[in-house]
């Protein structure tokens, strides 16, 4: 096993850890008065601005935004290990670079999936 088979399988690796991290934050709401930044202001004013829906742009589409970066990282972690697996053809290399690719090709399903499910709301 080489050692850029190694690296590569490392750098794929973090790359899915980068995919969930990204679809995760994007599930958080973008409301300014819901976010941590914003807590002592809030207790510092008596009335708070209307708050702005989770159905307005561009709240809307931000879990669309990370959904698709991390759809992104995914094949970008999939070309990785495939052009790995051209260069590098051992049986070792392959079983690694598999295995370190599955997990890109299950978060590629499952992200397409849901980035086609949500509805696009557009801006106005």
């Amino acid at each position: 096993m080489s050692a850029e088979t190694l690296l590569a399988a490392g750098y794929v690796a973090v790359l899915s850890v980068v995919a969930l991290g990204l679809d995760l934050y994007g599930r958080q709401s973008t409301a300014a008065w819901e976010s941590r930044v914003f807590t002592g202001y809030h207790r510092a004013v008596d009335e708070a601005p209307p708050a702005v829906g989770a159905d307005t742009w561009p709240h809307s589409e931000v879990h669309r935004f990370h959904r698709a970066f991390s759809l992104f990282v995914c094949v970008v972690g999939v070309v990785l290990a495939g052009a790995e697996t051209i260069r590098h053809h051992s049986p070792a290399d392959i079983a690694l670079l598999a295995a370190v690719c599955a997990p890109h090709c299950v978060l590629l399903a499952l992200l397409g999936r849901r980035l086609r499910r949500t509805g696009f709301t557009p801006p106005g």
